[in-house]
């Protein structure tokens, strides 16, 4: 993550896991990226939520939505 930073491309970089062997990784991937002393919060609200949002083009009233959870 930290190289596609530096390189300006953390607009493409979208949390993900289909981890089924070990369940417990995708906490611990969750953590290290919550706990990147290298990400700014708006980096890693980027990474969790909002460009998978515009990848997928979601409307403001699902954005809304999933943010009213």
């Amino acid at each position: 993550v930290r190289e596609e930073r530096d390189e300006g491309r953390e607009k493409r970089i979208m949390f993900g896991s289909d981890q089924r062997v070990w369940p417990q990784a995708s906490g611990e991937a969750i953590r290290s990226l919550e706990e990147a002393p290298f990400l700014s919060e708006s980096q890693k609200r980027d990474i969790f939520y909002n460009n998978a949002a515009r990848f997928l083009r979601l409307s403001d009233e699902q954005i809304a939505r999933d943010h009213a959870d």
